[in-house]
């Protein structure tokens, strides 16, 4: 079932109840109504009674599609869904943290309305080379990220330790959900404009999600983003970098903050 939601280009916090009837699994998706390539969230819970969604929305189109249904039985109209009813979406106010961030160091407000512009755009833009208002950062919009003997990196972003030139692949980009790109331009950001370490990346994963978080974007969404770049190398560093990425999502979300050391 589809549903359109007008919000205007509003920082929201879309509140979407339903209930079925037999318990099973209720995938949400929302995305914009005009440009192709941009979701906002795309997911599924087992709800067994009364389930409930939130999507934190710091980017919003002007009028957003909401898509709530059975995952077993697809997206079908109203009229023929007989598991999934009384369906309500309420428009709520976006809570953000910017105090956490630092906004006089490393150009960071002209980064995250460069970021955001880019993240909304990727899933339409052109392979290209996009430039900020002031010309201090740099995106390479590519087809695929390549390796020195030409064969191409399963990785969506890379950022050159020099330059500052970040590099992200329009393959993976393309299917990711505008935050999930988020996340990953914070934390290639972070490498090159707030580690200590440049290199050192559980230091990038944290303070790229200080800003992600801050800016109000979904959890869940940055779970995914990692876990779609883990997803090819389940190492046993990667899992302790998502061991450490998890506490640090949930000591944010309780205001139980910490920084990496």
């Amino acid at each position: 079932m589809n549903y359109r939601v007008y919000i205007g280009y509003d920082e929201v916090t879309l509140c979407v109840r339903c209930k079925v009837r037999t318990p099973c699994d209720v995938r949400l998706k929302v995305y914009d109504e005009e440009q192709a390539n941009t979701v906002f969230t795309n997911r599924y819970t087992k709800v067994t009674g009364d389930g409930v969604f939130f999507v934190r929305m710091p980017l919003s189109p002007k009028v957003a599609v909401v898509s709530i249904y059975c995952d077993k039985t697809g997206n079908i109209p109203a009229g023929s869904e007989t598991n999934l009813y009384d369906v309500t979406i309420e428009k709520q106010p976006l809570q953000k943290k910017l105090d956490v961030l630092d906004f006089g160091k490393g150009n960071l407000r002209e980064f995250i309305l460069f970021a955001q512009r880019f993240c909304y755009n990727a899933g339409v833009l052109k392979t290209d080379t996009y430039v900020s208002h002031a010309g201090n950062f740099e995106i390479e919009y590519l087809k695929g990220i390549m390796a020195a003997n030409g064969r191409e990196l399963r990785t969506p972003a890379r950022i050159n330790k020099n330059t500052g030139i970040m590099q992200c692949s329009q393959r993976f980009f393309v299917p990711y959900t505008v935050p999930m790109r988020m996340a990953i331009v914070c934390h290639e950001y972070a490498h090159f404009n707030m580690n200590e370490q440049m290199e050192n990346e559980v230091e990038a994963d944290l303070n790229g999600l200080l800003i992600y978080l801050g800016l109000g974007f979904p959890r869940i969404e940055a779970y995914d983003a990692f876990l779609e770049v883990f997803k090819g190398t389940p190492t046993a560093q990667n899992k302790q970098r998502y061991d450490v990425i998890n506490k640090f999502i949930r000591d944010f979300e309780n205001q139980n903050m910490y920084l990496y050391e």
